[in-house]
């Protein structure tokens, strides 16, 4: 997935997808894809002419033009940024006018930015690109690859997205960005759509780089960091890591591990590959927190570490199963607090789990009650 994201309101780029069929469908596959225009729609090297192939949030993959065995299909997006936190959100900071992007595609919100199989058990590797402000960076689910980030490959990504830019009819977007940056980032595992993840803007960061742990940033607006409690923050990351390790009997499961706070997140948190998110009512913003608040932080801190494993690594097939992924990594978070020299200070985790017991409780005490497993 190749992206242009200029300040403003549209962006555009252009997918290309890979897959293998074990045979030829009797019906037309489709992407699902909920974006503004297409373009050029191209199947195994051959453009599909025929019709309107973009249609109710479908893109239309004619059975004529598939095969068994490997598929490519290739195609020019443009679309918008999104106000209400799924798919890629904007928010324009009021104190100093800059804007900040981030993705949230759980459950099935992928397809809101990019064309994609968009269900949990049909997981894909994928490789981002992306050209973006001269003042701005981008976080996604992997590292950056040094061996991809050249000049030349960097000219060819030009090419490729003002030809889009022109294609759309938006090349003054293109030409806003007056020396762009670039990022080529290396290709991720085979995850599922609802955890991929992209992150753009004038984010700060701090850095740990500890022997036996991955990467580890955590990011925030600029006008935030003073609030970021990253000390404390990178402590009980590493404690979970040592803890899951041990416990699971595999290291970390992935490339880097980079926690960023976003405005306007619908969620507490999302556990995206190697790129979490958190909402910024977890900053303290110049309070001196009390115990029981960086306790709940660092109990989110913990769970969407645990995804890394269990609902990352290893995935439910349907959302049927999301109960078991959400209950599990909360009850990880705990064991792995209570389980860890370093957090003892801690003292009243299991006291705050007997809460979350007794609101499970009293929940199913209501006429509302319904079952933890719902067909979906």
């Amino acid at each position: 997935m190749t992206f242009a994201l200029p300040k403003g309101e549209q962006y555009f780029g252009k997918a290309v997808a890979t897959f293998d069929l074990s045979e030829v469908p009797t019906k037309s596959l489709y992407f699902d894809f909920r974006g503004i225009k297409i373009g050029k729609l191209t199947i195994n090297d051959a453009e599909v002419k025929e019709g309107s192939p973009f249609v109710d949030h479908h893109i239309t993959l004619p059975a004529e033009h598939l095969k068994v065995g490997p598929n490519r299909v290739y195609m020019d997006i443009c679309n918008k940024y999104r106000k209400d936190g799924v798919g890629l959100h904007s928010f324009t900071d009021k104190l100093d006018g800059e804007q900040y992007l981030y993705t949230q595609f759980e459950a099935d919100f992928c397809h809101y930015v990019m064309p994609v199989f968009d269900q949990p058990d049909l997981k894909a590797s994928w490789v981002f690109k992306a050209v973006v402000p001269e003042d701005w960076t981008v976080v996604a689910n992997d590292n950056v690859d040094p061996a991809q980030n050249t000049e030349d490959n960097f000219k060819l990504l030009d090419t490729d997205l003002e030809g889009v830019s022109s294609f759309f009819g938006v090349n003054d977007l293109w030409k806003s960005m007056t020396n762009p940056k670039h990022f080529w980032f290396t290709q991720t595992p085979r995850i599922s759509t609802y955890i991929y993840a992209i992150v753009a803007g004038p984010f700060d960061y701090f850095e740990s780089i500890v022997e036996g742990m991955p990467p580890m940033r955590i990011w925030a607006r600029k006008t935030l960091m003073n609030d970021v409690n990253h000390k404390e923050m990178f402590m009980v990351t590493q404690c979970g890591m040592r803890y899951y390790k041990k416990l699971f009997g595999r290291e970390y499961p992935f490339g880097k591990y980079d926690q960023v706070f976003v405005p306007e997140h619908n969620y507490g948190a999302m556990e995206n590959v190697g790129c979490v998110t958190y909402n910024e009512s977890y900053l303290f913003r110049g309070e001196n927190p009390s115990l029981a608040k960086r306790l709940r932080f660092s109990i989110t801190n913990l769970h969407e570490l645990a995804h890394m494993w269990f609902g990352n690594l290893v995935t439910m097939k349907w959302w049927d199963d999301l109960w078991l992924n959400e209950s599990f990594a909360t009850y990880m978070s705990f064991l792995a607090m209570s389980q860890s020299p370093e957090l003892s200070y801690f003292d009243t985790v299991w006291c705050t789990f007997l809460q979350y017991m007794f609101w499970g409780v009293s929940t199913d005490t209501l006429s509302s009650t319904h079952p933890i497993c719902a067909s979906i």
